[in-house]
């Protein structure tokens, strides 16, 4: 989950398909094709069919469950470590969650019926999509508990921590209102907590973007969460 050097090979850039016999990993990226993904750009919509799978180059996306008031929190964060619409195999064809570009990049999409077809056969590929995904609700998991038993300086340090691991630089774009959702908060609450942070000189908060100063920092303040799935991505997917 940490940073990787990205080579010139797109495939090799998604840490799923860089992990597959270079014979498996040619195959299927013959079956994709590049698309970009745009700034809040929404992927699945809660409970819509999944046409499409994508395996993040670049970038980020956030998986958000919505309440029937329209108040949403992010459950789940997926950058080029990982596939966004797996549920495809788990799910009966649907999203559980409402998936939306948090930051532009770049992926490679695959038609869902493909990846089905390629997942029917006992195969590194299907092996590895498993292990993802026991990963992946390891996540999700950690952030229900997160979210609700952990203040919400910690919790912004864990989201920082986890959007930077998926960032090619120290910058992480975003607005208020924007993680202001990722933290299930108020928007006012949002300069509340970033301004210790920018005080401790671990962020610099300008409009519209952070910049990490001070990660280790960032990781002495977060909670154990952080670590937890990090650690959990590494044994499985080392």
């Amino acid at each position: 989950m940490s940073s990787h050097p990205h080579s010139g090979n797109s495939s090799a850039k998604n840490l799923v398909l860089a992990r597959l016999p270079a014979a498996d990993s040619q195959r299927l990226t013959a079956r994709m094709r590049p698309v970009s993904l745009d700034f809040k750009q929404i992927l699945y919509k809660h409970k819509a069919p999944i046409e499409y799978v994508y395996f993040p180059t670049r970038g980020a996306a956030s998986a958000l469950t919505i309440m029937e008031d329209g108040s949403a929190i992010e459950v789940a964060t997926i950058g080029n470590e990982g596939v966004v619409g797996l549920s495809v195999l788990f799910a009966g064809n649907t999203s559980p969650n409402e998936v939306i570009v948090q930051i532009a990049g770049d992926a490679l999409r695959m038609d869902a019926d493909v990846l089905e077809q390629e997942a029917e056969k006992d195969s590194p590929f299907r092996r590895l999509l498993l292990r993802y995904n026991m990963a992946f609700l390891m996540q999700i998991s950690q952030s229900v508990a997160c979210n609700g038993l952990h203040p919400i300086q910690q919790r912004c340090c864990r989201w920082l921590l986890i959007t930077l691991d998926r960032m090619e630089s120290n910058v992480v774009p975003f607005t208020h209102e924007f993680l202001a959702i990722m933290l299930g908060v108020r928007r006012a609450s949002v300069s509340d907590v970033l301004r210790p942070l920018h005080e401790q000189g671990l962020v610099n908060n300008s409009r519209g973007a952070i910049t990490i100063l001070d990660r280790q920092g960032l990781e002495a303040l977060s909670c154990e969460c952080y670590r937890k799935v990090r650690d959990e991505f590494d044994r499985l997917l080392g």
